[in-house]
């Protein structure tokens, strides 16, 4: 008989990953999205927002269909090329950029109640009961308010589904680990000088910028995870280029030259920010040590 998805959370290693546009979890997580499908383990991604404040970056022709429609068509496809099945949307509007006029709508994801919205992420994972997590970190990578949003919401959502006395449907569940995405600054700073090299544009500077000044990146002591992807890379490529409207064919996720792009996007980095410290730093696999419901090491 074929398992309901309450029984699989038992056994089958879960992960869900938090995004706040569709696209960044291409961008961000493809990788490793890719990489837990393929071996096996059930994947679930939240899209908080439809992506309502971007623009057609790409200039493609849309035809009679608004943006979001098609943000949402290109989000399937993207899914569809990682090997992820399962997704929903959060319910938001973008927020748009930092002190742009879209912060301010009713509707907007950086106005919502953190509880409200938290209580409606508890719901999904109380439902897909994951046993790993991934969201932004606290400064949401670069200060984008629905990226700061994805953190703050995601860290009340843990504590709620597991609070037996939260007004959230379903059973309490307890997430094992929860990681935000993250890149250290060294690497960082390795790919700005290489493209510099190379007499690319680089997005993180001028050719003078100093490493202290880069735009986002964090120390590399406190990266406590890294997972290769390299084998995956084709299906992340594959996934952000369907994101057409927003990542297009000469922009710089596609177009890097080969060592770049393996430097870049081969190993995609992990914070743990709750959840027992794993004694192999940095690790190799998230699930590493997690033990399901009924006593079964899951992973590692």
């Amino acid at each position: 008989m074929p398992r309901s998805r309450e029984e699989l959370a038992l056994t089958v290693p879960t992960l869900l990953c938090v995004h706040p546009h569709p696209d960044d979890e291409s961008i961000a997580c493809g990788g490793l999205l890719a990489r837990s499908a393929a071996e096996g383990r059930r994947v679930f991604v939240v899209t908080c927002t439809g992506g309502e404040e971007g623009e057609n970056l790409a200039g493609i022709d849309l035809g009679d269909e608004d943006l979001v429609s098609h943000r949402r068509r290109e989000l399937a496809d993207a899914l569809a090329a990682l090997g992820v099945t399962e997704h929903a949307y959060l319910g938001y509007r973008d927020s748009g950029m930092a002190g742009s006029e879209a912060n301010g709508h009713p509707d907007s994801f950086h106005r919502a109640d953190l509880d409200e919205a938290a209580r409606r992420l508890a719901a999904i994972l109380r439902r897909v009961r994951p046993h790993v997590v991934v969201s932004d970190d606290e400064r949401g990578t670069y200060g984008h308010p629905d990226h700061v949003k994805a953190h703050t919401v995601t860290v009340r959502a843990v504590e709620l589904a597991a609070d037996h006395g939260a007004d959230v449907p379903g059973e309490p569940w307890q997430v094992a680990k929860r990681y935000v995405h993250a890149i250290g600054r060294s690497r960082l700073w390795q790919l700005h000088r290489a493209l510099v090299a190379a007499d690319l544009v680089s997005p993180f500077g001028a050719a003078d910028t100093l490493m202290e000044d880069l735009p986002f990146g964090v120390d590399d002591e406190v990266i406590t995870a890294e997972i290769d992807v390299e084998e995956w890379m084709p299906r992340k490529r594959s996934a952000m280029a369907a994101h057409r409207s927003q990542i297009a064919d000469d922009s710089f996720f596609l177009n890097l030259p080969d060592g770049l792009m393996r430097q870049t996007q081969a190993i995609e980095q992990f914070v743990l920010e709750q959840g027992p410290p794993s004694p192999e730093v940095p690790e190799t696999d998230l699930f590493a040590g997690i033990a399901s419901n009924d006593g079964t090491v899951v992973a590692g």
